[in-house]
């Protein structure tokens, strides 16, 4: 967990994209913010309508409906695990005007004290690399961003940052078949799987499509599929024929991102 704190950190360090959705309490934990009931809809929709259910509820049989007391059953290694949210709480039943705190304590078991370890491990981790007062700046859902991105496209504006290297410019034939396949023939989920296949990464980081650069440059051998140096984001495409063969490569190229297949 310490490890993965300092990876968190390195990424926001060093302006990368991870795609680690943890989910936005553990951004407020990190910015010394309490998660209440509205994170526990994103960590387990079904658990967060069942307490939603308990608050809701007003009738004089509630004891006799929900039969609860302050205890939770886990699952811990295979085992089934009772943990009381409070001293002596598997005596104390849940009543209508208990029902607010069982679901406070419910939270803050879930958020807090059940990962209390790793997290502590997890915080001093990132705190290693991005402790500071750059930290207040951020709201949790910023931080957020900043780690796994956004999906703010906007594929126009991505065209207008494209660079052009060792004889490609703006006009040339190949460099405008290669934005009229982009724009034009490529579904929103294809050029997602472009952005994947030239960053490593398919969501774009906080300053928006500015903060993409793309270079591209020429490659004589036609028959070559586009290639993606990642790192630099920097394209090398062929001088291809005809629109119809450079869709044709491009889109086996950005199929082909994983495991042992075409490259």
């Amino acid at each position: 967990y310490h490890l993965v704190g300092i990876l968190c950190g390195l990424a926001i360090y060093n302006f990368n994209i991870i795609n680690l959705t943890f989910p936005l309490a553990l951004y407020k934990k990190l910015l010394n913010e309490t998660p209440d009931l509205s994170d526990l809809k994103e960590l387990s929709p079904l658990v967060w309508k069942s307490m939603q259910s308990l608050l809701e509820y007003q009738e004089s049989d509630f004891e006799e409906v929900f039969g609860l007391t302050f205890e939770v059953t886990r699952n811990v290694y295979g085992e089934s695990k009772t943990i009381e949210l409070k001293p002596n709480g598997s005596n104390i039943p849940m009543t209508l005007e208990n029902k607010k705190e069982y679901v406070d304590l419910y939270v803050d078991y879930v958020f807090n004290k059940s990962v209390e370890k790793k997290f502590k491990n997890f915080q001093a981790g990132f705190m290693r690399v991005c402790g500071g007062r750059v930290m207040k700046l951020f709201k949790p859902h910023e931080l957020m961003a900043v780690i796994v991105g956004n999906e703010d496209y906007n594929w126009e504006e991505f065209e207008q940052n494209a660079e052009y290297k060792n004889g490609y410019v703006a006009n040339d034939a190949t460099i405008r078949m290669f934005w009229d396949v982009f724009h034009h023939e490529l579904t929103e989920q294809e050029k997602k799987k472009f952005l994947l296949f030239l960053t490593g990464s398919d969501r774009i980081p906080i300053q928006g499509m500015k903060g993409i650069k793309i270079y591209i440059q020429p490659v004589q051998d036609d028959n070559c599929l586009p290639v993606a140096h990642v790192c630099a984001g920097l394209l090398d495409l062929p001088r291809y024929s005809s629109q119809g063969k450079l869709r044709y490569k491009l889109m086996q190229a950005i199929q082909q991102t994983h495991g042992f297949s075409l490259v």
